[in-house]
């Protein structure tokens, strides 16, 4: 019938655990209209609304499915779970998202920088002039969750990849620059490859791929600063101020 309801997906169930970045469960923070339990954990139910099947039928497609959850305790920074989906609203009755564990960042946060590098990989972007790096570590997607981490990760994408994301900071020619760096020690080398790719044609010729695999080393002042010699990739050695920092990331700026 044509005037009968369609039943439509507002928010899928959402489950997950909150916990501090020493992975202790935070006890009553509140996610949506929940608060977690002794264990950090949360749920949110399932909401659905209905919709005339006409309206529906001239549209010809699913809605979207736009969720917006804040997370809120005492002591710690706001913190937002987001999901978008362009056809998400068409899902059945009993759709459910587990976003497993996150972890919420309490303010003023404090960090030891030389322990956070050591004996971990992280990969490397940075701008025209190197006045700036994006640090992410391996394991930032596993980690981040939430949307107060998620910029970051787009801005370090900014500034490595200029074919998918339609940057324009790497050299002309040039589409992508991966850079991996292998802290271990600030006694110990750094291990550093970076990986160039250039844009290709049919018509060619066309610059393969180039490798530059050399050793560098760090040193981390009073835990704001930080000494970068890169070894052959000249132009990121310096030394930083250490602007932002957190579990996975870090964001460096060239000291004038």
């Amino acid at each position: 019938m044509l005037s009968s309801c369609i039943s439509r997906l507002r928010r899928p169930e959402i489950t997950g655990v909150i916990v501090d970045y020493d992975k202790n469960p935070i006890v009553n923070c509140k996610v949506g209209e929940a608060l977690t339990d002794k264990d950090g954990r949360f749920k949110l139910t399932e909401e659905r609304y209905n919709t005339f099947f006409l309206a529906e039928m001239f549209v010809m497609e699913a809605p979207p499915l736009m969720v917006i959850e804040m997370i809120e305790k005492t002591g710690f920074e706001k913190d937002v779970i987001s999901i978008h989906n362009s056809r998400g609203g068409g899902q059945r009755k009993g759709a459910k998202f587990k976003i497993d564990t996150v972890f919420l960042r309490k303010v003023n946060q404090t960090f030891d920088v030389s322990a956070l590098l050591e004996n971990s990989d992280w990969k490397l972007g940075f701008t025209k002039n190197a006045d700036t790096i994006y640090l992410v570590k391996n394991g930032f997607r596993d980690w981040c969750k939430t949307d107060r981490c998620s910029p970051f990760y787009s801005e370090y994408q900014a500034l490595t990849d200029n074919y998918y994301y339609g940057g324009k900071n790497l050299p002309e020619g040039m589409i992508r620059r991966s850079i991996d760096i292998g802290f271990d020690s600030e006694k110990s080398p750094l291990n550093i490859k970076m990986i160039c790719e250039y844009r290709s044609t049919f018509e060619g010729p066309n610059r393969p791929p180039d490798t530059t695999s050399t050793k560098g080393s760090f040193q981390v002042l009073n835990n704001a600063k930080l000494i970068f010699e890169a070894g052959d990739i000249k132009q990121i050695s310096g030394k930083y101020n250490i602007s932002e920092v957190d579990l996975f990331q870090m964001k460096l700026t060239k000291v004038n």
